[in-house]
């Protein structure tokens, strides 16, 4: 008897380790669960604020048309108060389908022709905002996307916006940013002699630093990022771009396009003296077209349009303008002059709307779908397959 008491009490000892062990593990269970569902639900409730669509603006600066391409700007400032000047821009372009990407560094030195008329002398990038919140106060931003559309000739899908704090607050969270990581450099291709700078692999860096685990043991910082990072996608599609930029970089072919390199400027005197260096958008439309041409979808490629466009809007160089980024597109202009008169709405043209349906699109897209389609020709001499007449109301895409 008191060996089968001896065997019980061991029996329940060991039962009530066990039991012990069990309501652990639940309980850990319970608070990992518990811990993941206040970690999505505060990611979801941050927003970011997007003053292009505050202000309406998203219509025309940003494409609305959703196709297997997918371009994003991503701006840094740095300074504070008056100080405050862009430093870097990036503009990441990639078509996952065809397993093609671009990724173009644009410099804050670097200066943009043809803002004399507002200014009295070229603006730098690094002072697109403060020329924008200068013409229309709290406008700056969307005027800098803009401006960054116009230099490079186009049209983004979204955009990411970092304030001094913003760049702050992402390097608390993950890291500094500042380093260049030496591996990053065998993912990318540039055509012909160019050479990338270091400061062109500041993005590839900030998404290397990018880390989930840092983002759930800091929930307070995120909340403080999301208070200076203004973008016109969703939290979490601002934190996804991020996670996945790398990715996508190391599984697709990637060419590189550093601005900062002398072939892509040009250096003159400015109006108030001195040496600045001046975008030459010649040789920069040389290159991106020539890898665009990869990027493109298949079928605008085989479609082999012709576009003409004529400016009858009262904007002076805008047929220029429109015909650049159309031409940047993947679609070919094949003449672009004044309109016989000044009209007030713009006519799109088209002979075959059904043969031309893929490059329909990308025109639209650049006009920002704010047309007249007629099925038919102008009644002055043409000859391409869509024929664009601007109007006077693409002023409103000037109005900043």
């Amino acid at each position: 008897m008191r060996r089968l008491r001896g065997k019980e009490k061991t029996k329940k000892k060991s039962n009530k380790k066990i039991n012990i062990q069990k309501i652990l593990i639940y309980t850990g269970i319970v608070a990992l669960i518990l811990f993941l569902s206040i970690y999505f639900l505060t990611i979801l409730s941050l927003k970011l604020s997007d003053t292009t669509k505050v202000n309406g603006s998203n219509q025309y600066l940003l494409s609305q048309t959703k196709d297997d391409t997918n371009t994003t700007l991503v701006v840094l400032e740095s300074g504070k108060d008056q100080a405050k000047k862009i430093s870097e821009a990036y503009l990441f372009l990639t078509n996952k389908n065809k397993e093609e990407s671009i990724l173009i560094y644009i410099p804050g030195w670097m200066y943009y022709g043809g803002l004399e008329e507002d200014f009295g002398n070229s603006v730098a990038v690094s002072s697109f905002r403060y020329a924008g919140d200068f013409l229309q106060e709290g406008r700056g931003i969307e005027y800098s996307i803009w401006q960054i559309g116009q230099m490079l000739g186009i049209k983004v899908d979204n955009y990411i916006w970092f304030s001094p704090d913003g760049v702050k607050s992402y390097s608390n969270i993950y890291g500094d940013t500042s380093g260049v990581e030496d591996k990053l450099k065998e993912y990318y291709k540039v055509s012909g002699d160019d050479a990338l700078n270091d400061p062109f692999f500041k993005l590839s860096t900030m998404s290397s630093k990018y880390s989930m685990f840092k983002n759930m043991f800091g929930i307070p910082k995120l909340i403080g990022l999301s208070k200076s990072v203004s973008s016109s996608l969703s939290f979490t599609g601002y934190l996804n771009f991020f996670a996945d930029l790398n990715k996508i970089v190391s599984s697709t072919e990637t060419y590189g396009i550093d601005l900062s390199y002398f072939r892509y400027s040009t250096e003159d005197l400015s109006s108030s003296g001195g040496q600045i260096r001046y975008m030459n958008t010649t040789e920069f439309d040389s290159v991106y077209r020539g890898l665009i041409a990869k990027i493109i979808d298949r079928s605008l490629e085989k479609e082999r349009v012709r576009v003409e466009i004529y400016n009858g809007s009262g904007v002076a160089g805008a047929a220029k303008q429109f015909g650049r980024k159309i031409e940047n597109a993947g679609c070919d202009v094949v003449r672009y002059e004044n309109a016989p008169k000044t009209i007030d709405r713009t006519v799109l043209y088209i002979a075959d709307e059904v043969g031309f349906a893929n490059s329909l699109k990308v025109v639209s897209e650049v006009l920002s779908g704010s047309y007249e389609l007629v099925n038919g020709r102008p009644e002055f001499m043409t000859t391409g397959d869509i024929v664009v007449v601007l109007g006077q109301d693409i002023k409103q895409m000037y109005s900043f």
